[in-house]
């Protein structure tokens, strides 16, 4: 693996680029094949998804109508006009062949009864068990057929009253204005003489098949989509017309779909064509619904559209290998030359410049490797002036770290003196004083421990009280067990000031500033400041809050925005400094520190 960058660093700029635009070429090559099989799956999930709810709607269709085909055959069962006679009349029909007026009449009035019904009803038949029928045709028709060597007439029979679904067959003896064959299917159901226990007659009711070709033009997705209604092996209607009528060959590949495909294609070759199918049976009348579709019609064009899109990227990544050969080729030349006056500089030559005639970025490359040479000589001087102003900044530095310590020392010598003179008042201001500076001077940027601002605070109270006597009272409420917590340095200290200076502003009398503290869940220190003063306007409070969190400037305070500032800097951004309305009126102020457990 280690000789893989190795290789790839000692390749010169143009093999590199030519790598690279080989592998884009494999990678956009990938990609248009990888978004082809996605565009191939969701066409199919989509599909599928679309053709089994058609298949369903479809089926549902069906069933419906050959029930109430079912329900209708029951019509000579509850025939009321003549019951007995007309039982009778169909009695002497089956035994004698004896068609008479009366028997016709009424069988024309059940007939005419049922495709009133059911308008897609094509053709009515009472048999009698020898094949000897009455009818009715919406079609011219020379003689009815002889149905005693059908197996569905046999098993009329045989059932007792119970329907039968005839397959479809071609309906026989018919003229037609298109002298095409017509073919139907049926339902059937023997008419049993209750005295004898006897069937004395079968009832046909048949459909055109043009009632499943408007059914399935309704559900089907593409012209050349392909739809078959089966029943078993045999298939009721071929939307193609090449089996309606008859059973499956074993030879075609439709056998090989199974009857239910949950919801999946199933992927076939039908006729030396690539095809998809779904299936789809009813738990009804144990029909089946076959939905086959070309997959060139299905997918699109998909390959086609590959092809191109292939062709397409092998000329644009020729056209960039050449127009990328002769750029390079003018980059590389300058950066080789650029290269030789580095190693001139490299000498310690820092006064040979680089000359090409051109204002691209390699011109630009060697106007800057100029600058470079000139700037080196110029920094090779400055230097020397550097080590002087950093030799002056770090004098003013120690300047500055005397002067406050003169003035605390100066402080405590004013504290001895009023000693001395018995102004013990004098004193201790002068001494708390000195203390509260060497407190603020010493390491502000290293952390205390809450007890250490506790401390301060307290002494910076006591100051304030020679000040305000007994104007207002300080209370502090900070348990011992969280002195020990570590804090910024000078975090209480600006809010007390602020709650004297601004809280108290106007209160004569009776006042009181509170410090507490507290844990608030797990990793927070809440600290509150809170007066009990006339409180901040809503509008002032929002504007002081955006203030502090450096969103305006519409105060001249920095000592909150100041103390917000440094708890963010040691805590992070979700702390610091909140300013609320108390609800018994006054002010409080949340300061809200990130520690360790």
């Amino acid at each position: 693996m280690k000789k893989l960058p190795d290789f790839y660093r000692n390749l010169s700029i143009i093999a590199r680029f030519t790598l690279i635009i080989v592998l884009a070429f494999i990678l956009l090559t990938s990609s248009i094949l990888f978004s082809a099989s996605l565009y191939t799956k969701e066409r199919l999930e989509t599909y599928t998804e679309i053709v089994n709810s058609n298949n369903e709607q479809l089926l549902d269709k069906i069933d419906s109508y050959i029930s109430d085909i079912i329900n209708v055959t029951k019509i000579p069962l509850t025939y009321k006009e003549n019951d007995t006679a007309y039982m009778t009349l169909l009695s002497d029909f089956n035994s004698f062949n004896d068609n008479s007026y009366d028997f016709q009449r009424q069988n024309e009035q059940i007939f005419g009864q049922i495709m009133t019904y059911k308008n897609e009803v094509n053709s009515c038949y009472i048999f009698n068990t020898s094949g000897e029928a009455d009818y009715k045709v919406k079609y011219a028709i020379y003689s009815p057929f002889d149905p005693t060597g059908k197996e569905w007439f046999s098993q009329a029979v045989d059932l007792f009253g119970k329907p039968v679904l005839v397959d479809t067959y071609e309906l026989e003896n018919i003229v037609n204005k298109k002298l095409m064959p017509v073919y139907v299917f049926g339902v059937a159901r023997s008419i049993v003489q209750l005295k004898t226990g006897s069937v004395i007659g079968i009832l046909l009711v048949n459909t055109q098949t043009t009632y499943f070709e408007r059914l399935c033009d309704d559900v089907k997705l593409s012209e050349n989509q392909r739809v078959l209604v089966m029943h078993g092996d045999n298939c009721l209607f071929d939307s193609d017309g090449q089996y309606t009528a008859q059973a499956l060959p074993s030879t075609s590949a439709l056998k090989s779909i199974p009857e239910e495909t949950s919801g999946v294609l199933f992927r076939l070759d039908v006729n030396h064509t690539d095809s998809y199918a779904a299936s789809l049976t009813s738990d009804i009348h144990g029909l089946r619904v076959i939905s086959v579709t070309p997959s060139s019609e299905l997918l699109g064009g998909l390959t086609r559209i590959k092809l191109v899109n292939f062709l397409q990227l092998v000329f644009i990544v020729f056209i960039i290998l050449l127009t990328a050969y002769f750029a390079i080729k003018q980059v590389v030349t300058p950066i080789t030359l650029l290269s030789s006056m580095m190693k001139v500089a490299e000498s310690g030559d820092f006064t040979a410049h680089l000359k090409l005639d051109t204002n691209n970025e390699v011109g630009m490359l060697a106007e800057s490797y100029n600058s470079l040479i000139d700037r080196i000589n110029s920094l090779i001087h400055e230097v020397y002036l550097e080590k002087i102003n950093a030799n002056e900044l770090e004098f003013q530095m120690l300047q500055a770290q005397i002067n406050p310590h003169f003035l605390y020392n100066t402080l405590e010598s004013i504290s001895m003196m009023a000693t001395i003179n018995d102004d013990d008042i004098t004193a201790d201001m002068a001494s708390t004083l000195g203390s509260i500076l060497r407190y603020s001077i010493s390491n502000l940027n290293s952390p205390v421990s809450l007890g250490d601002e506790v401390n301060h605070i307290k002494e910076y109270i006591k100051l304030q009280e020679y000040r305000f006597k007994n104007q207002y009272r300080f209370e502090i409420d900070i348990p011992t067990n969280l002195y020990q917590i570590r804090t910024p340095k000078l975090i209480l200290q600006p809010v007390v000031e602020n709650a004297i200076y601004h809280g108290m502003s106007s209160v004569r009398s009776g006042g009181l500033i509170k410090v507490s503290a507290r844990k608030v869940g797990s990793g927070i220190l809440e600290i509150k400041v809170t007066d009990n003063g006339s409180g901040i306007p809503e509008d002032k409070l929002k504007n002081l809050n955006e203030y502090i969190n450096e969103k305006n400037d519409l105060f001249n305070s920095i000592g909150l925005r100041n103390v917000n500032r440094r708890i963010k800097l040691f805590c992070g951004l979700d702390v610091g400094v909140i300013v609320k309305n108390e609800p018994g009126g006054g002010t409080g102020v949340m300061i809200i520190i990130r520690i360790e457990d």
